[in-house]
């Protein structure tokens, strides 16, 4: 009962202070924003060139403009470990001494050596980022196709430098970790902007484009004061995650090690850069409002919206869905959250929108009816799982199971790889044939604790409710601090001293369903089945114990304890992130 009240306690502490995930301020506008990643070096650190590079060779994702600049390195005089505002410092002193902000300009207007300017890239992009709204807006006006090439220039208000920072690079040496090898870092996030408004583009156009009736001296002089003027750079926000970046690999003399392909200390480092690179995009699309994909519900039987790998789509991200509604106090139309869907499928609309960009499919995993025109908002989530749940059987118990959503990965919604813990005390009487002194069935009270993890595969229906079926395999352990192996006729190669404590291990294979009905699109209640089958009696090096001496039959892990196997019937509480 303590067990049960002490996870649900848990559970309910993490939802209290996690997942309030509603922002006050949506918005119904996205545009494709431009991106020039950086990363932060020290003066004084560790693997840093080798960080550099990897860093070097990575490409920023399909769903941004590329602003990307040659130096990709922002050089400091700061040791690892300085204060965030001293890094924050430091960076905007480099930015703007490196004229960070004109080369994103220059690259913009698609500048020449002599200076000259053009809107070519400009209007490749506006057309890019049109949606079919804005074709068919465009089609009705007398501009046409220049009006959605014209909208690039408000694409410019969106050019940001995203700073990554691998705070400490570390290798398990280092860490002092002996049963893994590989690398660990704090990882950092921060995040620029290139102050581009009204006044900054009439300076520009006014005082340094140069036009194609420009005498030389004048095209001169305006090239000059292009290349003399610092355009400013303005600092948005930081972000970290909330655990080091690791990518590290159980040893080859280790039971989990032995399982998996060993991968040098080279390539893990390559795997830690490249994971913290995607990692810092998956922070700013949880954090800032502008990397937040918007679009309109095209359809809403079934549900389908027009976003889709150009948008950086993956399969199971999570958007919320709001419909503005008139609030007579502020006399505004507000938007309130109307449910909470997933994306199915993801269609590949990377092209130029002609009015017939295809949709991707989703599925409602909370709220009411959603209805065609409501607003999509991308509102991405760990796709991690915890559940507190309870066991009633004959392998019952509390425990906890957490569970990864590999849909993002993999492309196959609701497939999760899981893991469990669980502990239970229970009375079994030992038959004496398992017993040295003759005499009748004894009662002893053990305690249980067992482990195991595999794949489940989620269906979610009718909005709110869901199906997870699951295999997998566990491994249990019994012990006794009374019993020994001199009490008992169970005989192991692994046997040194007789008056040790007996234990008492079992491999056995899981199968079985949880229902699940969603509170909100967070949490869910869950009520489920799993079958166990066990196997014999293991000692702790993973050899059969035998009845009576080494040539005995091994034992049954649920004759020994009558009946441990078999259903158990589960309850619990499933908090998502």
């Amino acid at each position: 009962m303590k067990l049960r009240t002490l996870l649900l306690s848990l559970l309910f502490i993490i939802a209290s202070q996690g997942f309030s995930q509603e922002e006050k301020k949506v918005t119904d506008d996205y545009s494709r924003s431009a991106v020039t990643v950086k990363m932060l070096d020290y003066k004084t650190g560790k693997h840093r060139e080798k960080l550099e590079e990897i860093f070097v060779n990575l490409t920023v994702p399909g769903k941004f403009d590329n602003n990307n600049l040659p130096d990709k390195v922002v050089e400091t005089p700061l040791a690892e470990g300085a204060p965030r505002k001293e890094r924050i410092n430091a960076i905007i002193n480099q930015l703007e001494a490196e004229k960070a902000a004109n080369d994103i300009i220059a690259k913009w207007f698609n500048r020449q050596e002599d200076g000259r300017m053009n809107m070519e890239l400009i209007h490749k992009r506006g057309l890019y980022n049109a949606v079919d709204a804005d074709v068919k807006k465009a089609e009705a006006s007398k501009r046409g196709k220049a009006m959605l090439m014209d909208m690039g220039m408000k694409l410019l208000g969106k050019s940001y430098i995203i700073v990554v920072d691998y705070a400490k690079i570390r290798n398990h040496k280092e860490l002092d970790i002996d049963d893994r090898h590989g690398w660990r870092t704090p990882l950092d996030v921060f995040l620029f902007r290139v102050k581009y408004n009204s006044d900054v583009q009439a300076k520009l156009f006014d005082e340094m484009w140069i036009y194609s009736d420009d005498d030389p001296e004048t095209a001169k002089a305006k090239k000059e004061k292009f290349d003399n003027h610092t355009f400013q750079v303005e600092y948005v926000m930081t972000t970290s995650n909330p655990t080091p970046v690791q990518r590290m690999q159980y040893n080859s003399d280790t039971q989990l090690g032995k399982l998996l392909p060993q991968k040098s200390d080279e390539e893990l480092f390559k795997e830690l850069v490249a994971k913290g690179y995607q990692r810092a995009f998956f922070l700013l699309e949880k954090d800032h409002e502008d990397f937040r994909v918007k679009m309109p519900l095209y359809e809403d039987r079934p549900l389908k919206a027009k976003i889709g790998k150009k948008e950086g789509l993956k399969v199971d991200q999570r958007y919320f869905v709001y419909e503005y509604e008139y609030n007579a106090k502020t006399d505004k139309a507000e938007p309130n959250r109307k449910g909470v869907v997933r994306a199915k499928n993801v269609v590949d609309n990377r092209q130029v929108a002609t009015g017939e960009t295809p949709t991707s499919r989703f599925y409602q995993i909370s709220g009411g009816r959603l209805r065609k025109g409501m607003l999509l908002q991308q509102k991405s989530d760990w796709g991690i799982g915890i559940q507190g749940r309870f066991g009633i059987g004959n392998m019952g118990g509390g425990g906890v199971k957490a569970s990864l959503n590999t849909a993002r990965y993999i492309g196959i919604p609701q497939l999760k790889i899981y893991g469990y813990l669980a502990v239970d005390a229970k009375s079994y009487e030992v038959s004496d044939k398992y017993l040295t002194a003759p005499s009748d069935p004894v009662e002893y009270d053990f305690s249980f604790m067992r482990f195991g993890g595999g794949l489940a595969k989620g269906y979610y229906f009718a909005r709110m409710f869901s199906l997870e079926p699951f295999v997998g395999v566990a491994y249990e352990t019994a012990s006794h601090s009374d019993l020994t192996f001199e009490d008992v006729e169970l005989t192991s190669e692994n046997i040194e001293d007789d008056t040790d404590d007996i234990d008492f291990n079992v491999l056995m294979f899981d199968a079985g369903v949880d229902f699940g009905i969603n509170v909100t699109y967070w949490m869910k209640l869950i009520a489920g089945v799993e079958y166990h089958m066990v196997g014999d009696i293991m000692d702790s090096d993973g050899d059969s114990y035998t009845l009576g001496d080494s040539e005995g039959d091994p034992v049954n892990y649920a004759d020994f304890f009558v009946d441990r196997e078999g259903l158990t019937y589960n309850i619990g509480l499933y908090i998502e992130f």
